[in-house]
Parts: C-alpha cells; structure tokens; sequence
C-alpha cells in the first residue's frame, strides 16, 4: 500500500519518491532513537562491551587477556564501534533494518494481509526502539533479533526454500548465536516445528535434508571461530568463558546451586509439555500459526533461561509476540483465539519472576527539556544513573593523567570507567563481579606485582573481599583524592616509597 507518490527530477532524472506504511514505521523507529544517540556512559553492560571492545582494539586476545561471558561478537561490535556514540549508531541502523526485514516476514505470514501486517510491525517497532523493556540499550538480544528475523524470511516461504537457502539461513542464524547463546532456542524452534510437519517419507527426507543444511550452516562460523582461538591459544579460555560459563550463570540468580537448577528443570518440563500438546492438536493450527506458537514457547524459554528479571531478555520473544497479536486481532475466526493461551503464559511468568520495566514518558522528557536548554549538562546525566556524574569525573581524571598504554584498577563495578577513559586494567576482569565468580584475587594481586596499575580507584558501595589489596596499596601508592567518594590512588616511584617508609 501507498500512502504517497511523487515523481521528482534528482541528478537530471526522473525518480519517483513513495512512502508506504513500512517507510513510516522506519521513520518511527529512527526518531524514538534519536535521545539513544546522546545517551551518556551510564548502562552497564553497554560498558562492559565497551570496555572488553576496548581491549580488543588495543591488541588484547578476547577471553584470555580481556574477559566477558558472552560469544564473541557482540565485543567485536563494540571494538569496531569504538565508542558509546558509534555503538548506538550500530544499533539504529541494525534496528532499521529489522523493522523492515520484520514487516517481510509479517507479509509472508499474513498473506500480503495489511491490517495484521501493519498492527504486529507497528507493535514490533515499538517494543524494540522505546525504553520499556531496554529496547534503546545495545544488548545482544536486540541485535540478534536481524539476523533471526532474516534467517527466519528465508526459510518461511515452503515454494522458495531449497536446502541452499536453508544453508544460507543456518550461516546467518550462527550471527545470532555468536551475538548470546539463547539465540539457538530459535532455531530449536525450526527444529521442532518440521519434525511435526512430517507426514510421509517423502517429508521426512525434505525434513532431514533441510536440517542438515540449516545446522551446517550454523556450525561453520561457529567452527571458524573456535579455530581461531585455537590457533591463539586460547582455546580453553573461548569455550569456558564464551560458552560453558553462560550455563553455569544460570543458576546463580536464585541464590545458585540446586534452587537454581531445580527451577531450570520445571521450566524444561513445562517446555516439553507444551511442544507434546502442540503436537498432539496439531492439526487445529494452520501451519503458520503453529510455528507462531512453537516460535513463541521457545524464545519465551529462552527469555527464562536464567530466571533473572532483566527486561532486555523478553527482546527474544518480541517477533512471535508481536506476530501473534496479528493472529489474535485479524485472522481467521476458527484459530483468531489460539494465542490467547500463549499471552496468559507470557503475563503469568513476567509476574512470577517479576520482571520490572524502564519508564519511556520520563525517558523523552529529559532528553527533551535537556535539548530545550531546561536543564544542565549534569541534570541531564544525573537523570540516567546517580552515578553517571561521578563516572564522567573519574573518566576525565584518568584519561588526562594517563597515557594510551597505562594501566589502571577500579575496584568496584564501574566498567564505564574503562570505556569512556579508554583505559584498560592490568588484569582481564573489568569488574569486581567477574573477578570474584570467575577469577582469583591471589592471582589477579600476583598480576599488579608484576605490572602496577598507574592508578587504583577503590568505589565506596563495593563490599566485596580481595585480600592483599590494601597491604599493596598503602605499600606502592598515595591518596591524591576522592571523587564523590571514590578513593583515587596513584603509583609512586619505588625510591620516593622507601622514603616514605611504604
């Protein structure tokens, strides 16, 4: 549909200039995101990825020199983008193109229906761009949702599939799990849903060939990747923190051991039984809708995995959300009602592991009132995180006093730090979280014995144990300050120590 047509002359020729629905929704999403541009150092994970990123571009070896839990691409991103600005761009444009590969696939489910295609993408484009569930944070699941979505577009079409397609599908599912490994909940998801598509034997050998080439294709960057980090020696260090430390991050939300694990565990039967019930009533769905379904149960499991409460997780199960929400409003009256079910198990486990949200109206309001000269530069930051003034003060601190190759220590959890100064530790833990779940204080002292950092800010809310950090301090250090109570340390030269008596 076409809302606006225009022939306009441009470079001596003729062009015609359309705007369709679709063009809205992408103008839409571009201008929610436009505050996500100017968004100071304040989200965590954000600055992690930063921060490893930064590692990276100056020559450290992910996992082994640099650490994080997570597959290897959200940080080559981040090293790429090189600052917040540029990995928020990333993310508009990424989005932008998911808003409109979304709209494709709403068309193929929909039948070229444009009520149900317009409502599900309008939907989509919301949730995925506005603050509610931390659609404007650059989190792996929103980043994934491209290379899903598209995967998804080029197996959807039975006519159009052919195992070369679903190959190319599998190359470009394998984005998604190298981006966050609950990404392969989606393709289990394709998995399931042909296996109870098969009728006869002649469906069964389309089912297997096309399986063998969608987890080929998923298996070839994921093996080019291993192979690298072998080739670097680091191999055990990719596979523990990439990929074996995500499961055994499962379990520690709820109080870790076997509260955790026995929580996984229900979550897996209610899984299983729900994908017997869809198989069994199979037949009351259009194959489209069932995939709806099958789509939905699996990413929802995804989105549980860890039973954390983090709202960027329910990004996973946002396309069959919205999809659904088509078939509930416009489709056909013997299955319009089928999702209903599926949205009463989304509203029951966002309640149960209370999931909390990020609120949007104040959100804009700040961003606006800053841009309208209503509020100050430090107003503004200090809207985000209470923190974010003293992450600025510290960053500017060290950038100032310490060169590109220096190296420094927050004790605490301030990985914006690193990012916006641009500073690396000594060690490859960037914040005190990770070093003591997933590494050794004894070691990590062992570590600034042999290279000092330049300097060591200690954070006043961090109660976390690292024994031999004071002792090493007042030994190789002096005070120069505090900044909003952040103890600044700095190295002193070993012969102004011995006169010190340190």
């Amino acid at each position: 549909m076409v809302l606006f047509k225009k022939k306009v002359v441009l470079f001596g020729e003729e062009q015609t200039i359309s705007i369709t629905p679709l063009t809205l929704l992408v103008l839409l999403g571009l201008i929610l995101r436009i505050p996500n541009l100017f968004e100071p150092y304040w989200y965590g994970d954000e600055a992690i990825y930063l921060a490893v990123g930064q590692g990276v571009r100056q020559g450290l070896l992910l996992y082994r020199d640099i650490f994080d839990h997570k597959p290897p691409l959200i940080y080559l991103i981040a090293a790429l983008s090189g600052s917040l600005f540029w990995f928020k761009t990333v993310l508009l444009v990424v989005n932008s193109v998911s808003i409109v590969v979304f709209w494709k696939l709403a068309v193929l489910v929909f039948k070229n229906k444009s009520k149900p295609v317009f409502l599900s993408s309008l939907i989509f484009t919301l949730l995925t761009t506005l603050p509610f569930i931390e659609g404007n944070l650059v989190n792996s699941e929103v980043l994934m949702l491209l290379p899903t979505l598209f995967s998804f577009y080029l197996v959807a079409d039975p006519v159009k599939n052919t195992p070369r397609r679903t190959f190319l599908a599998g190359l470009v599912f394998s984005l998604s799990v190298l981006l966050k490994v609950p990404g392969i909940f989606d393709v289990f998801a394709v998995g399931f849903f042909w296996v109870i598509s098969i009728r006869n034997r002649k469906s069964f050998i389309r089912v297997v060939k096309h399986s063998a080439a969608l987890f080929l294709g998923i298996a070839i960057p994921i093996f080019v990747s291993v192979l690298y980090f072998a080739v670097q020696g680091a191999l055990l260090a990719y596979w523990e923190a990439g990929w074996s430390q995500n499961f055994n991050y499962i379990s520690r939300w709820v109080g870790g051991g076997a509260s955790g694990q026995s929580g996984l565990v229900w979550r897996v039967v209610v899984l299983v039984g729900i994908m017997a019930v869809l198989a069994v009533l199979r037949r009351f769905f259009s194959p489209r809708v069932l995939f709806l379904c099958v789509w939905f149960v699996f990413s929802l499991f995804a989105a549980l995995l860890s039973g954390r409460p983090y709202p960027h997780y329910l990004i996973q199960v946002v396309p069959s959300f919205c999809l659904l929400l088509g078939v509930l409003g416009f489709g056909l009256f013997r299955e319009r009602f089928l999702p209903i079910p599926f949205f009463i198990l989304l509203s029951v486990s966002v309640l149960y592991y209370k999931f909390y949200y990020y609120p949007t109206g104040s959100y804009y309001k700040n961003f606006i009132s800053f841009s309208l000269g209503q509020k100050t530069k430090d107003e503004y930051l200090a809207a985000y995180d209470k923190k974010t003034l003293r992450t600025y003060s510290l960053a500017t601190l060290i950038a100032n006093r310490t060169g590109e190759d220096d190296r420094v220590f927050i004790w605490g959890t301030a990985p914006e730090v690193y990012a916006l100064s641009r500073r690396v530790p000594p060690i490859k833990y960037v914040t005190s979280f990770h070093l003591v779940d997933f590494g050794n204080t004894g070691e990590a002292l062992s570590t600034f014995q042999k290279n000092k950092p330049k300097y060591i800010v200690l954070l006043p809310e961090e109660n976390r144990s690292f024994p031999g950090l004071s002792a090493f301090i007042n030994t190789n250090y002096v005070y120069i300050e505090s900044v909003d109570g952040a103890q600044v340390w700095k190295l002193i030269n070993p012969d102004l120590a011995r006169l010190l008596g340190k």
